[in-house]
């Protein structure tokens, strides 16, 4: 805990630190403070403008109650503007995402620790692989959904591996546990409550045939508990709507008209805004044309780009090392954006992401059997389909790493648990997981501090 706790004050203190003053005096419009000098590629900045004066910013189909769930933090934030007239989203958020990043940190180190049944020494080298990778590391300090998320998948995955009082370790997920984090889960981001759905099913299925709550003798079928589970379901899913169309009859249609009346005033009075909007329009034409249909669902899709640089270049690549050329640069503005695809300049960055990739599909092949290993693998194929195979949000995939990257320091600490027979081998894959955990450190914070400071 201390350890996490050095890495993660380090690097919120180091956004605060390297925040630009407009971002804390409030002279500066909360809007117009956070859109100037935040440029985090594929990141918004939306969650500090809602702490600074509330306001439904997000998407609300995809996430549907995040906002609300930012209002304590806002009411607080604003509350300490009043009283000390400075600005306090970075301030409230750099210690909300410190201690959330802490508690995954925890979480992931007992998944590791206990679960698994590694060393202390071993279960630590794991975490810092995995914090080690770019857009996870990114996501512990940058405003936005993707920690969240992060910490909700991992604690189901606590949550179903945990022995359950009378039962064998690995028993099923309790219905209400796993009810609750889907309602919260998918308040964050709507793809989450399919994959903790996807996790309860796999966790039911790898439960070797043992009933929960129809006593001894009452053993149903796998595929009628698994349909009754789904039926519940739907409980959360109906709430959730109701709030959903609540919230878009009442707070989201007055944050439209806000908004369209803001833009109308704007583009009277500033001709350079006026071009903007027409630049935007523009770009949003040329992106529907790659849209795989026109619902909003799919509005993020793009046939443009060619899955293979997809998933090596952005999805694996990016994802957990940096490309030093257009380093945090966005896909999404009009002037300069950011290739859809960006190569490496060295060899040794290609090298280190193949000996990732191998060492994770050893992994796979090791604990194939291991019911632990299958409810983690469930996030990241399902976003492999999203991703990948309706290449949603294919500019940029590789913020979304948080979401799935997980599996990877668990199934390899699958692996190195299993080669616990085989003294050399554990100690040659302890020596390549500490030898690839330093140059990702390495290799990430040498890119993201001079570009922190100075942007």
């Amino acid at each position: 805990m201390v350890l996490g706790l050095l890495v993660f004050g380090g690097l919120n203190g180091l956004m605060v630190y390297g925040a630009p003053e407009c971002w804390k005096l409030l002279r500066y419009g909360a809007w117009t403070a956070f859109h100037k000098g935040f440029t985090f590629s594929g990141f918004d900045q939306y969650t500090y403008i809602i702490l600074s004066e509330w306001r439904p910013l997000y998407e609300l189909y995809r996430h549907p109650l995040l906002a609300v769930m930012m209002w304590p933090l806002s009411c607080l934030s604003e509350a300490l503007a009043d009283e000390y007239k400075i600005r306090f989203a970075i301030y409230i958020l750099a210690v909300v995402w410190t201690l959330v990043s802490l508690l995954t940190w925890w979480l992931l180190y007992r998944l590791l620790r206990l679960r698994i049944g590694l060393g202390m020494s071993t279960s630590l080298l794991l975490c810092l692989f995995y914090y080690g990778f770019a857009y996870v590391m990114l996501a512990s300090f940058v405003p936005d959904h993707m920690l969240l998320t992060q910490c909700l998948l991992i604690t189901m995955i606590y949550v179903a591996t945990a022995p359950q009082k009378g039962h064998r370790q690995g028993s099923g997920v309790a219905a209400w546990k796993s009810l609750l984090l889907y309602f919260v889960a998918t308040g964050v981001t709507t793809t989450n409550g399919i994959k903790i759905w996807l996790m309860d099913m796999v966790a039911m299925m790898t439960d070797n045939g043992r009933s929960r709550g129809y006593g001894m003798q009452g053993h149903k079928p796998l595929w009628r508990r698994m349909l009754t589970r789904s039926c519940l379901y739907l409980i959360p899913t109906l709430l959730m709507g109701g709030l959903f169309l609540y919230q878009q009859q009442t707070v989201m249609k007055a944050e439209y008209d806000r908004q369209e009346e803001m833009s109308s005033k704007r583009i009277a009075r500033d001709s350079l805004f006026a071009k903007q909007v027409r630049a935007d329009s523009v770009r949003h034409q040329h992106e529907l044309e790659g849209q795989i249909g026109d619902s909003r669902f799919l509005a993020y899709t793009n046939t443009n780009i060619d899955r293979w640089p997809l998933l090596y270049e952005n999805m694996l690549g990016e994802g957990l090392i940096l490309h030093e050329e257009h380093l945090m640069e966005d896909t999404n503005v009009t002037e300069n954006p950011r290739p859809l695809v960006v190569r490496y300049s060295h060899w040794w960055d290609y090298a280190a992401e193949a000996c990732i990739v191998l060492l994770f599909v050893a992994a796979l092949c090791c604990g194939f059997r291991e019911r632990l290993l299958w409810i983690a693998l469930m996030p990241m194929l399902f976003d492999m389909l999203l991703h990948i195979g309706l290449r949603f949000a294919s500019a940029d995939v590789y913020i979304m790493t948080a979401h799935w990257a997980f599996v990877i320091p668990l199934a390899i600490g699958i692996m190195i648990k299993k080669a616990r027979t085989w003294p050399l081998l554990r100690i040659g894959l302890t020596v390549a997981i500490a030898a690839l955990t330093a140059f990702l450190w390495w290799h990430n914070l040498a890119l993201l501090l001079p570009y922190i400071i100075e942007h």
